[in-house]
């Protein structure tokens, strides 16, 4: 199978010897999957083999991550708007130099008092985020704060709300955000599995809070198991973790027992559903094999909410 590389050419980076020592990058690699320019070359050789193996090549990859990203704006604002939350935990920064507006600005769009934190483990990474959206140093605006910690570690909140240069309060709910292919990239040597991760953050948000997943999914239907394998053979190969992609049923886990929000106004069932399905604008214009390959849900910690 031929595969059309969306591949851009990529900015200098800041040293190739840097690449080495940072081998293994979520970051890197998605960006590279994307299209986008801040990643290296073995970051390029890692995202060539997976688009390879993935039904619809480059294209069906952009669309497994922009479709999160859009899953992700849509369970903010409805949060923002309907929940009135105004305090946001990012885990994972957005994939920059994609060409979307970044996550932030739209839910400060619809809420300025929103305040916004991105969490990032890759320190390069974390560092470039710093630089193009933290309001440290914006005398007046939105708050945006990028902060370098372990998003796989169950007492992250517990950090993030002593942390005195996060404007984060331990009383007020919070909207926690695991997507972008967090949770699937779970290092090999945390000891731990996801569902123990989020259930330890579950646990330290406050309550009135809301948890929101996405994780590439094996769906009970797919129509090639085999692309799913392969993909997860290259990762696990390039040092990544083996389970990138989970059954339904585990992905159910994810959310530590609470309720879930109802995916649409239509469904009568709260459970996980393909990113695009959840209270999706309307039906996709062209669909592809990898559509239903990550799903999403959102969690309400608390009293009975009116959508879920």
């Amino acid at each position: 199978m031929h595969v059309t590389s969306d591949v851009a050419t990529p900015r200098l980076m800041p040293s190739e010897q840097l690449a080495r020592q940072q081998r293994h990058s979520r970051v890197r690699v998605i960006d590279a999957l994307v299209g986008g320019k801040n990643n290296y070359a073995e970051d390029r050789d890692v995202a060539a083999r997976i688009a390879q193996a993935l039904p619809g090549g480059f294209r069906g990859a952009k669309r497994l991550f922009t479709e999160d990203f859009w899953f992700r704006v849509r369970v903010c604002r409805m949060l923002s708007s309907r929940a009135e939350i105004k305090h946001f935990v990012l885990c994972g920064v957005d994939q920059i130099a994609t060409g979307i507006t970044p996550l932030h600005e739209l839910i400060q769009r619809d809420e300025p008092d929103a305040v916004v934190v991105y969490v990032e483990p890759e320190l390069n990474s974390q560092r470039h985020a710093l630089r193009e959206f933290d309001s440290t140093l914006k005398s007046r605006g939105p708050v945006v704060r990028v902060v370098h910690d372990d998003i796989y570690d169950p007492a992250l909140l517990t950090r993030l709300f002593e942390n005195a240069s996060v404007p984060l309060e331990d009383s007020a709910p919070v909207a926690l955000v695991h997507c972008a292919a967090t949770l699937p990239f779970l290092p090999s040597d945390s000891h731990t599995t996801a569902a123990d991760v989020t259930a330890g953050q579950i646990d330290t948000l406050p309550e009135g809070s809301f948890f929101a997943a996405s994780h590439l999914c094996i769906p009970d239907n797919a129509a090639d198991d085999a692309a799913i394998v392969t993909a997860a053979s290259i990762l696990e190969e390039s040092g990544f973790v083996a389970r990138i992609f989970q059954s339904p049923a585990e992905i159910t886990e994810l959310f530590a027992g609470l309720p879930l929000v109802v995916p649409s106004p239509h469904a009568t069932q709260p459970k996980p559903v393909p990113c695009w399905k959840w209270y999706t604008a309307g039906p996709l214009l062209e669909r592809f094999d990898v559509d239903d390959y990550n799903v999403g849900a959102v969690a309400h910690k608390g009293k009975p909410w009116p959508y879920a």
